[in-house]
C-alpha cells in the first residue's frame, strides 16, 4: 500500500500550524491554536500503539472557524471530527471516556470508530478526509493506505446530506416563522458553505472552503462572503433565503454534469447493491425531490408565505401521505432518521471493496 499521509505531529507548534494553515489571520490565532493543539495531542495520548486516532474535517483541511469576540479573543465553533482506527475488531481505548474528554474541550464532537480493514477500504469524502488529509494525533502516524480519489457522486452525496441537515436542524420552520437568533444564522451560514463547497467540488475539484482559485468566480465570491460573516456574526445577518438560491444553482449544475436529474447519489454506483446503500438512497430521493421543488419555487417567486404551502404539498406527494391526521413534516422525518442516515452512510462505504 502507498501511504500519502502527513508525518506524525509531534509538537504543539507543528500541529497548531497544520490546523490553521489555510486561514488568513494565523498570527492572531497563535495562542488559541496552540491551546487547541494541546487538547488534541492530549486526546492522542490515550491511544495505545496498536491503534490510531486521526483528525479530519475543517481542522485537517487547515480552516477551522473561530469567532472573534474581542480584539484578540477567539472562540472555536468548528466541529471536531475524529476517527479512531483499531487494529482489532474493537477499540482498545475506552471510546466513551475519550468522547467525554473531547466534549469538555470542544463545542461539538463526532468520534467514529473503524477497524483497520475498514479504514483501508473506505473511500468517498470520508476516506478522503481521514486518509488524504487526515492528521495523525498519535506518534506512530497513520495506518498504511491507498489515497482516495473523489468524483461527482461524492460531491452530490455531500450536497444531499447537508440539505437533510437543514431539515433536521428545523431551519425551514425557523425561517418560515421568522424565528431569529445568532445560532440560527450561524447554522444557515454553515450549511450554505457546505452547499457551495459541494458545487465547487463538482466544477473544479475544490475541496476546502478556501480553495478560491479552484472555484468558479461567483462561487468564490459567495464563499468569501460566508467566511467574512462567520468571523464576526455580530454583523447584520445575511438573508437566510440565500440557502435555497445556492441549492437551486447546485441542482442545476449537477443536472448538467449528470446529463439530467439524479434522484440520489447511490444509483449507478457500487453502493447500490448494499443494504445500507438502499436505505440511504430512499432518504436521498425524498430530500432531493423536496428540495428541488422548494428551491425552484423560491427562485421563481420569492414569497415566504408561499414556501410552506409548496413544501407541504411536495412532501405529501413524496411520502405518499393519504392519512386524515396531520402529516409529520420533513423536519420531524429527518430528525427521526438523522442517526440512521449517519450510520448507514458509514456502513455502505465499508460493505463493498475499494
Amino acid at each position: 500500500m502507498t501511504t500519502t499521509a502527513p508525518q506524525p505531529i509531534g509538537t504543539t507548534a507543528s500541529l497548531a500550524a497544520t490546523i490553521t494553515r489555510r486561514l488568513p489571520d494565523t498570527a492572531e490565532l497563535t495562542t488559541v491554536a496552540a491551546r487547541v493543539a494541546d487538547d488534541l495531542l492530549a486526546l492522542g495520548e490515550h491511544v495505545p500503539d496498536t491503534d490510531w486516532l486521526i483528525l479530519g474535517g475543517s481542522m485537517a483541511r487547515g480552516e477551522p472557524s473561530w469567532i472573534r469576540y474581542h480584539h484578540d479573543q477567539h472562540q472555536l465553533i468548528s466541529d471536531l471530527d475524529l476517527l479512531y482506527v483499531s487494529s482489532g475488531e474493537t477499540p482498545t481505548a475506552l471510546i466513551s471516556q475519550m468522547r467525554t474528554s473531547a466534549e469538555k474541550r470542544f463545542p461539538t464532537v463526532d468520534l467514529m470508530t473503524l477497524p483497520l480493514r475498514d479504514y483501508r477500504t473506505v473511500t468517498t469524502s470520508l476516506g478522503y478526509d481521514f486518509k488524504n488529509l487526515g492528521v495523525p494525533l498519535t506518534l506512530h502516524g497513520l495506518p498504511e493506505h491507498n489515497p482516495v480519489r473523489l468524483d461527482d457522486r461524492d460531491a452530490y452525496e455531500i450536497l444531499l446530506y447537508y440539505i437533510q441537515a437543514y431539515y433536521w436542524h428545523r431551519l425551514n420552520y425557523r425561517w418560515q416563522t421568522g424565528l431569529d437568533s445568532t445560532q440560527f444564522h450561524l447554522l444557515v451560514n454553515r450549511l450554505c458553505m457546505k452547499v457551495l463547497r459541494a458545487t465547487a467540488m463538482l466544477e473544479r475539484g475544490a475541496y476546502a472552503h478556501h480553495d478560491f482559485a479552484r472555484m468558479a468566480p461567483h462561487l468564490a465570491e459567495q464563499m468569501r462572503a460566508e467566511l467574512a460573516w462567520r468571523i464576526d456574526p455580530r454583523q447584520p445577518p445575511l438573508d437566510p433565503s440565500r440557502f435555497w438560491v445556492y441549492v437551486h444553482d447546485a441542482f442545476r449544475r449537477f443536472d448538467f454534469a449528470f446529463g439530467g436529474p439524479r434522484p440520489d447519489a447511490v444509483r449507478l454506483s457500487k453502493y447500490a447493491t448494499t443494504s445500507s446503500g438502499q436505505i440511504i438512497a430512499s432518504h436521498q430521493k425524498r430530500v432531493s425531490e423536496l428540495a428541488r421543488e422548494v428551491a425552484a419555487a423560491w427562485v421563481s417567486n420569492p414569497r415566504l408565505d408561499r414556501i410552506g404551502t409548496v413544501e407541504r404539498a411536495t412532501w405529501s406527494r413524496v411520502t405518499g401521505w393519504a392519512g386524515t391526521q396531520q402529516q409529520p413534516g420533513p423536519a420531524s422525518y429527518f430528525a427521526k432518521h438523522r442517526r440512521e442516515i449517519h450510520d448507514h452512510l458509514l456502513a455502505m462505504k465499508v460493505q463493498v471493496a475499494a
